[in-house]
Formats: C-alpha cells, structure tokens, sequence
C-alpha cells in the first residue's frame, strides 16, 4: 500500500481536464487528449527507473542522510507580496517579502525528501502548507507586470528596467518574475506530488483557484530568449500538458529557440556576455538548455544537429571559467546589462551551495558520464549539495533523480 502511495506521489494527475486559452481557464470539461509524458520536465522512462530505485539508495545519492525538513522556515510562510529589486537585484537582502524565496526553497526541498522517504505525515503537511498559502492568497499582491496577451504582454508601467546602466533602478519587472518562478514553481510541485493525493479533498479546489489568476500574468512563448524560464516557454507548456494539450510545437519551438543561442564556441547568447557575472549568467543558461533537453526525450522530439555537441562545449567553458576566471573574460567584457569584470568573476566558489538552475549539474552526470565536466562536477560536489533537492526554476527535483540514477550501479 505503501508503495502504491509513492507511485501516485510521484505521478502528476491525468484528471483534472483543466481547459486554457492563453493561459487562462476557460472550461472544466474533462479532455481526451493523451499527455507527452508524466511531466513535461521529465521524461517516463527516467521517473519509471528511478522509481525503481531501493529508498536507500535515493535517499543517499539524493543527500538525504541525516536531513531534516527545515520546518522553521518554511512555517514563516509566504509574503503577501514582493517588493522593491532594482534591476541588478544586488538589493535582494533589502526586498519586501524576498524571504519567499527561502520558504520555497526549504518547502520544495521536503517535498522531495518526502517522496524519497514515502513520509505520510510529512506529505500531509506540505499539502496542507500549500493550502494554507492558497487561502490567505499568498504573494497575489505583487505588482503585477505581465499579460498572456501577444499585443501587449509587458505593462506599461512595468517597461524600463536596467535604466541605469549599473542596474540599480527599481524594477517592479524584477518584483512579478521573482513571484512568479514560485509561484509556478509551486503549480508544478503540486501537479507532479499532489494533484492525486485525497482527490475528494476541498482543499485542491481552493489550492487550483489561487493558481488561477497567476496564469493571466505569465507571458506568452513567443520570442525565445535564455532566462525567464527560457523565454516563459516552461509555464506555457506546463500549462499546456497539465490540461492535456498538444504541446509538440511548442517544444519543437523551444528547442529551436535554444538550439539558436548555444554557439559553437561554447558560448550563450547575452549570458557569457554578462561582465562580472557572465560566469553565473553562462550557469543559468546551461541549466534551461539542459531542463530543455530533458524536455524534448520527454516529448520524444529529435534533437538538432549539434545541439548536444554545443551544449557540452558550453559546459567545458563553465568548468574551465569557473577553475580560471580569466577564461570567460573575452566574453565578459562585452558588458552585456552588467559591470565590468576585469577578470573576477561574482560566482560562489563552492558548487554544493548552488541550487538556482542546478540540475544540470547531475543531468549531464547522468547522459554523458564519461564527459571531462561530468567527472569535474562529481569529484567537486558532495552529497550536501543543494542543487540535489530541488530547483527554483522548476522546484521539483530533478537533481534527485539523475543523480540517483546516475550512481545506480554504486
């Protein structure tokens, strides 16, 4: 029985037949269509084996040995709102409500470890945690900034950001993004853990219709670009899948997107270039190419050509940049929304305390073992690391799993 719990714990709901245009619910009919995959993210047959997998075993590679869920903090709760980045957003420890990252971070880390230890109690609470949230409408009053409509999806009032060329201009933009990378990292959380979980709860329906109202505020995919999970095409084909649309061109569109901005010479598209932070920039944009690639096995959609070829070159350049700043320079210097370098990079030094973006550090562990970076990256981290737990782009964790399976044989 047990068992039977973890499974449904793990997979995302095929019931709720949830019908949007553009973002927006328009209908509660059920549909008939048949979904990609389980998770747009991941694909079935990486979820099946690590399903697979003795407890043990997850809970070691998955750094749950001696973990506790950090219930303090999470039970601080989500701000009503966020308020106040400048564009840089070196101003985080001075924003209303920015603790929210904090809270989503240790709650999403516990959800996965409550799959992981097939922990009821723990579950139990982490639902009713998101209920909680969704009734006091948690973070709704953030300035909002975006629009689902393909005329005009940025709000006036919104527009100008990085008006100061060293970034420190408030940007109401800075505020909405932020919200939502939770609040959608959230949805996703809830569609793969717990849309399955007491189906007959009210406490889903209250849950769906705090969701709701956010999906007006998420831009369309229209013009890819690295960043903002990957040019908003994450939540749109989220939202896609968790109602049972066909999402292939859109996948298809995100590939190509990504596809366009990795160069040949290992370089990302006004992420290299992003001067003394072009080493983090280059980081966040290696991890959406690799949640893309994940995305288009999940979608079973063939790769272009050198899609991998140029994305494990843009690895090498993180690990040799990240061992001599001075690597990333010639990049760098082109100062794209940033300041100057001059050979320094702003990127921590210890890996293990990178979650942001993180799961490509155990995906490329897991497809390309015998890669240069992939022995650099395991013989650096340590089974404390944070990138192992979950991830603020897509908070499910992701790194969990890859490096579960990519250990299967230890």
């Amino acid at each position: 029985m047990k068992r039977l719990l973890f499974l449904l714990f793990l997979i995302p709901s095929l019931s709720w037949g949830l019908t949007f245009k553009d973002g927006v619910q328009v209908d509660d009919k059920p549909t008939n269509n048949k979904q990609l995959s389980k998770s747009p993210f991941i694909p079935d047959v990486i979820l099946n084996e690590f399903n697979k997998l003795p407890a043990d075993h997850k809970t070691k590679y998955c750094g749950f040995e001696n973990y506790s869920p950090k219930k303090n903090i999470i039970n601080k709760d989500l701000a009503k709102k966020i308020l106040g980045y400048n564009s840089r957003m070196d101003n985080w420890r001075k924003v209303e409500g920015a603790y929210s990252r904090d809270v989503f971070k240790e709650y999403a880390d516990a959800v996965t470890y409550a799959s992981v230890s097939e922990n009821d109690d723990l579950k139990e609470f982490l639902f009713d945690k998101l209920f909680f949230w969704a009734k006091s409408k948690a973070l709704a009053e953030t300035k909002q900034c975006y629009t689902n409509s393909n005329k005009n999806s940025i709000l006036k009032d919104c527009e100008g950001e990085w008006s100061d060329p060293n970034g420190q201009d408030l940007a109401p933009i800075k505020d909405a993004t932020v919200t939502l990378e939770i609040v959608m990292g959230l949805n996703y959380i809830y569609n793969l853990n717990f849309s399955e979980y007491k189906t007959e709860d009210p406490r889903h329906k209250t849950i769906n219709e705090w969701f709701r109202p956010f999906y007006k505020r998420i831009k369309p995919a229209k013009d890819f670009y690295m960043g903002n999970s990957a040019g908003w095409y994450f939540p749109n084909i989220a939202l896609m899948h968790n109602n049972k649309e066909n999402y292939t061109k859109l996948v298809k569109d995100l590939i190509a997107g990504a596809n366009e901005w990795i160069f040949d010479d290992g370089s990302i598209k006004d992420r290299t270039t992003r001067g003394n932070r072009a080493l983090w920039y280059h980081h966040t944009g290696l991890g959406e190419a690799f949640v893309i690639l994940e995305m288009a096995h999940a979608a079973n959609i063939k790769l272009p050509k050198n899609y991998e070829k140029n994305l494990l070159k843009a690895a090498e350049l993180f690990q040799d940049s990240f061992l001599d700043n001075s690597i990333i320079e010639p990049w760098a210097r082109k100062g794209h929304n940033s300041q100057a370098s001059n050979g320094i990079q702003q990127f921590n030094r210890n890996l293990d305390s990178v979650s942001f973006n993180g799961p490509w550090f155990h995906i490329i562990q897991y497809r390309y073992p015998s890669h240069r970076t992939s022995k650099f990256l395991k013989s650096e981290m340590t089974p404390k690391a944070r990138s192992l737990k979950s991830d603020e782009v897509i908070g499910i964790g992701a790194g969990c799993i890859y490096n579960a399976l990519a250990n299967k044989t230890a």
